[in-house]
């Protein structure tokens, strides 16, 4: 069984990422083998689990900071040392000199210290994660157009971060 798509998104990105690109009334369908096509669809939901992990952490870690800047007032624009002993903020001070601040700080508990830590790591963990598969669903795409369009030569040659090299017969100058 074979699949048909159009790579839109991909034609796309190779024509206006090509300044001698011409747009064209004809757009190259791609027929997938059933393999290719579970490959396509296993990319797609990959990036589309790694955004929503993506979010689910930065808003867990803002929601955490929230609750922690409201917890504490006296803190306005707090912020969290790296080690998550301590959060602070700076206070201006009422001084001959315009730079000199000082530092409120307030001391972590054992809980508070362990979920930030915490919450900080999937936060890291997850943007890593999201970039990856970001950059995985390019690679394929990318992978997927230049081995399924047929050449031409009109076209310009395209390389991949693999190194990979092919014609880009997407776009003809």
């Amino acid at each position: 069984m074979m699949k048909a798509i159009l790579p839109s998104a991909a034609a796309f990105w190779l024509c206006a990422s090509s300044p001698s690109c011409v747009a064209q009334d004809v757009v190259t369908a791609l027929y997938l083998s059933t393999g290719d096509a579970a490959k396509a669809k296993q990319t797609a939901q990959d990036l589309s689990s790694a955004y929503d992990r993506n979010n689910r952490a930065e808003t867990a870690w803002r929601n955490f900071h929230h609750s922690y800047q409201v917890a504490h007032p006296e803190l306005p624009g707090l912020r969290f040392a790296s080690d998550f002993r301590v959060a602070f903020a700076q206070k201006n001070l009422a001084s001959a000199f315009p730079l000199e601040k000082e530092a409120a700080t307030v001391e972590l508990s054992a809980e508070d210290r362990q979920k930030a830590e915490s919450l900080h790591r999937e936060m890291l963990e997850a943007k890593r994660a999201l970039e990856q598969a970001q950059k995985s669903w390019s690679d394929y795409w990318h992978q997927l157009v230049l081995d399924h369009v047929p050449p031409s030569p009109n076209g310009g040659i395209v390389t991949l971060p693999s190194g990979k090299s092919a014609y880009d017969s997407v776009c003809v100058g």
